[in-house]
């Protein structure tokens, strides 16, 4: 490897138990130079005190109030490229990586120049067998991405690289040379499709996203958002009209919009159907704010002319 600076960038909100294994995972890697930054968002569980205590080779950002993910990994990122940054690896606190992850992802995008953002072959932690993500692809002639992987059973046949159009935010290798070109994270999101805006950008930007099938890491999968579930599933429902709102996919806006009214639908008889009908509302409110909302530009934190 070229020695390049790899700072791995950990949003955390009131996961403590988990970030510490995060961490402890993230001690053992074998790439360096490697810095890790813990972005806490206003957590009440003792989250700061424990990381300051528990880890002092961590930069620790502590921020008032909950931000949300994107704000969060803006703050790290910026701190990251302050520090000369060439890769930046944004990463959810309930992930434990292998020790030669790091060093896999990076040698891919220092072959090729035209690479932006590599991801590993995320499993399931509780289920290992099992994938989480590889990644979507958008097809001219379909309303919506197609998903790969997600609950597949791994098998040898995908530990190879392959490219999609989108890969999840749960753990992204990123060229920092591409936050000054197209900016950072959307915080107009907060949460969810964040990183599918991000990533929709690289690829507008000429650049290609990778799944390194070889590479693993696993995921616990949903402990922060599931604390909340109303207002994640609200927030998640407004999202996705809104990114699709900004971005066509398929060969009409409107075959999409159909398709997200066809989900709606759904999503309601399943929320009945599992007694959950307290998310019905919440669900509804979210999909009338997304219709509500024009498609805006990208919103950041930061500027490009921040950073020289």
């Amino acid at each position: 490897m070229s020695g390049a600076l790899l700072v791995t960038v950990v949003p955390n909100w009131n996961l403590k138990t988990d970030l510490a294994e995060c961490l402890d995972s993230l001690r053992l890697v074998s790439y360096s130079p490697h810095q890790i930054i813990v972005v806490d968002n206003g957590s009440i569980d003792q989250s700061v005190e424990f990381v300051a205590v528990h880890y002092p080779e961590v930069i620790l950002i502590a921020l008032p109030e909950n931000r949300g993910y994107a704000a969060a990994l803006n703050a790290g990122i910026v701190r990251a490229l302050a520090l000369g940054a060439q890769y930046v690896l944004a990463l959810n606190n309930d992930t434990l990586v292998p020790p030669e992850a790091l060093t896999r992802l990076a040698s891919l995008l220092e072959q090729d120049e035209t690479i932006g953002i590599v991801a590993p072959k995320t499993l399931y932690f509780s289920r290992p067998e099992r994938i989480y993500s590889l990644g979507d692809r958008a097809y001219p002639w379909l309303p919506v991405p197609r998903a790969f992987g997600y609950k597949w059973k791994d098998r040898p046949s995908l530990a190879r690289v392959m490219e999609f159009d989108y890969v999840t935010g749960c753990a992204m290798l990123i060229r920092a040379s591409l936050f000054r070109e197209i900016g950072l994270f959307d915080v107009g999101f907060f949460l969810f499709y964040e990183d599918g805006d991000f990533c929709r950008r690289v690829r507008d930007g000429g650049y290609r996203i990778l799944c390194d099938g070889g590479t693993i890491i696993y995921h616990k999968a949903n402990l922060s958002t599931g604390k909340d579930r109303v207002f994640t599933s609200r927030i998640r429902a407004r999202n996705r009209v809104r990114f699709y709102r900004r971005y066509r996919h398929g060969p009409s806006p409107w075959l999409t919009y159909l398709v997200l009214v066809v989900v709606a639908l759904w999503r309601v008889i399943v929320y009945t159907f599992t007694r959950q009908q307290h998310l019905i509302a919440p669900y509804l409110q979210g999909l009338l704010e997304g219709w509500r909302e024009p498609p805006s530009k990208p919103r950041y934190t930061w500027s490009n002319e921040n950073v020289s």
